[in-house]
């Protein structure tokens, strides 16, 4: 009897292993192939941006660049409005993001305090603002009062803070040990005090999380971007490439129209391959900065959003 349970244990085991193996096996098969589905399109794009005009046309480039060629990169480089695009999207981004830090920040700090008084209809009054949005119309009639239409104010203080975003930093304060600022009461420091040498230093994860999550906010912002802005010079990298796409035979008009048509440029560069480029090199400045930050978002989201 003991010999056939033995056995019995050992045929279950091998099962067990078979379906264990059979299980990691699928899931690497699964992610490969889900991995592929956001690289390759990708890489489809790269190569059009870097290939001969006349494979783009043809529809020949697929993820590999057929007949190198650099003058269309230079041409959105030197003869567009790329740089102009990219600069207001750097200020706007890097000036935006500070801003609703520092915003988000000092207002979860006082509403993380049980003893804050008002903290429960302030918090409700967050809650349903992030709920009912009173629309597109009155949003614009408050910018254009406020008189910073075509301006870089328009594009950062109607988001200086993101309800969801405060509330992270918020649940992620409430976690933290009071006896650390008890103690640094005791000491005589004030309530800037603590927040500035104290809560930020430990707060890291959650503040390097909304700190992203604001920067693809105003990275990625092309409605208000374009509802905001009218001139040339105010243009956000969002609304170049829109237009870029959505007018590449305009842009091509204009380089046979200025005398820059040569043999070379005008086999290598064509409308599809002009909106190739431009998506390229804008993605260029998220795509170095992200790795830096990764590993924050899903701890801060997940540690910040333990509590309710």
């Amino acid at each position: 009897m003991p010999n056939k349970i033995l056995k019995k244990r050992k045929h279950k085991g091998i099962a067990l292993d078979a379906s264990e193996k059979f299980v990691t096996g699928l899931a690497y098969v699964l992610m490969t192939i889900f991995a592929l589905i956001a690289i390759l399109p990708c890489l489809h794009v790269v190569s059009k941006a870097f290939s001969k005009g006349t494979y783009v046309a043809q529809g020949a480039v697929w993820f590999w660049p057929r007949g190198f060629q650099l003058e269309t990169i230079r041409y959105i480089l030197f003869e567009t409005q790329f740089f102009t695009a990219l600069k207001n999207t750097l200020i706007v981004t890097i000036v935006g993001t500070f801003i609703s830090v520092v915003v988000s920040i000092s207002t979860a700090y006082p509403l993380s305090k049980p003893s804050f008084r008002g903290r429960r209809p302030v918090t409700l009054l967050y809650v349903f603002s992030m709920v009912f949005f009173g629309g597109i119309v009155p949003a614009y009639m408050v910018v254009q009062m406020l008189g910073i239409l075509d301006t870089y104010a328009a594009l950062i203080l109607p988001f200086a803070i993101v309800q969801f975003n405060m509330f992270i930093v918020k649940n992620y304060f409430e976690g933290l040990p009071e006896t650390i600022e008890e103690s640094a009461r005791i000491d005589g420091a004030g309530d800037l005090r603590i927040l500035v040498s104290i809560v930020c230093p430990m707060s890291t994860p959650v503040i390097a999380t909304v700190t992203l999550l604001y920067a693809i906010n105003y990275w990625n912002n092309y409605f208000h971007a374009m509802m905001y802005t009218q001139s040339t010079s105010m243009k956000t990298l969002q609304v170049y490439l829109y237009d870029l796409i959505n007018s590449g035979a305009g842009f091509l008009e204009n380089l046979t129209s200025g005398g820059l048509t040569t043999s070379s440029l005008s086999s290598n560069i064509t409308a599809e391959g002009l909106t190739a480029a431009a998506v390229t090199l804008s993605i260029i400045p998220i795509i170095a900065l992200y790795p830096l930050v990764q590993r924050f978002l899903i701890k801060g989201i997940t540690i910040g959003s333990v509590k309710g």
